[in-house]
């Protein structure tokens, strides 16, 4: 019983990880996932709607359904999820400021994430296990690719900002693309939802809920994007899990290089002037770079011999089945 609490309450402080990530631009929450060893459990988990979970539901079959789906696994995730990502949306919106007017914090939050992760992005190498050498080639060709791909991506232009609720449709379409991101590491749900000129649109709705002054517009344009995402995760998942089955090593190839090229919006420089009452700057944001890969390396390492015991387990269900 001690044991299950502690998975619990690691898993929990996972998705307040994951939610936090997924609310910085340039961040996927899929990254937290896979470097924390919980990624293969998540897409395996989510992947498993089908006809067949819906009859049991039909059925009321709960401890089969539960079994199933890894319940509690997923229900105490998707807590700290939904902690993380409502608490630091209100947060890193103030910290990192709007596109137009950053504020003076922005560099500082960049690096502290430019640092965390360009050690994750090692970390996924490491998982890499390549069957021969022209498998290893193949690896790297797919990890430049990624990385090529991710920094094409982060460098596009955002379009116009909405300023009112977009229509049902697109805001579907915009909460199904987002979340399809948010699960690959390396790629931003947030990052593209600024590209489309639609994430301080969103991410100002929970703010607004909060302080009492949502409108009906606002919150039925929410309702399609969260409807979206769901839709999203659910259809994408089960092309991640075949994947991550069948083609392991050259999938996480390309996760890794997305990860990488990804670094790209994370500079904590952008190309445009932040006003910071440091004179030292540069040398604080270095250094905040160093301490944060050295956290999730030392993290890594406390936490590398419960993610191995779940890695194999989930090669172990994978032959079983």
């Amino acid at each position: 019983m001690a044991l299950l609490r502690i998975d619990a309450i690691r898993h929990f402080l996972c998705g307040i990880a994951m939610g936090a990530a997924d609310a910085v631009p340039g961040i996927s929450g899929g990254t937290v996932a896979l470097v924390l060893g919980i990624y293969r459990r998540l897409v395996d988990a989510v992947s498993q709607v089908s006809v067949d979970a819906f009859r049991l539901l039909a059925k009321r079959q709960w401890r089969t359904l539960a079994e199933r789906f890894d319940f509690w696994f997923l229900l105490v995730l998707l807590s700290g999820i939904a902690c993380g990502l409502l608490t630091f949306v209100v947060v890193l919106h103030e910290l990192i400021g709007e596109a137009d007017h950053p504020a003076s914090t922005r560099p500082f939050v960049y690096a502290v994430f430019f640092g965390a992760i360009g050690a994750s992005g090692f970390l996924v190498a490491k998982m890499i296990r390549p069957a021969n050498v022209g498998h290893a080639i193949l690896c790297v060709v797919l990890g430049v690719i990624g990385a090529a791909f991710a920094w094409w991506l982060t460098g596009l232009p955002a379009l116009e900002a909405f300023d009112s609720a977009p229509n049902p449709i697109v805001s579907f379409l915009l909460g199904a693309i987002a979340i399809c991101a948010m699960i690959l590491p390396g790629i931003s749900g947030s990052y593209l939802l600024l590209v489309f000129g639609a994430y301080h649109y969103f991410s100002g709705v929970p703010k607004a809920m909060a302080k009492g002054e949502i409108a009906v517009g606002d919150l039925f344009a929410f309702t399609c994007f969260a409807i979206g995402c769901l839709v999203g995760l659910l259809s994408f998942s089960k092309l991640l899990k075949w994947l991550l089955h069948q083609h392991e090593a050259v999938t996480l190839s390309l996760m890794g290089g997305f990860m990488i090229g990804a670094l790209r919006k994370l500079w904590p420089w952008q190309g445009d002037e932040v006003e910071t009452p440091f004179a030292n700057e540069p040398v604080i944001c270095f250094g905040l770079m160093v301490v944060a890969a050295v956290v999730v390396l030392v993290i890594d390492f406390l936490a590398r011999p419960n993610v191995e015991e779940e890695i194999e387990d989930g090669h172990s269900s994978q032959r079983a089945s």
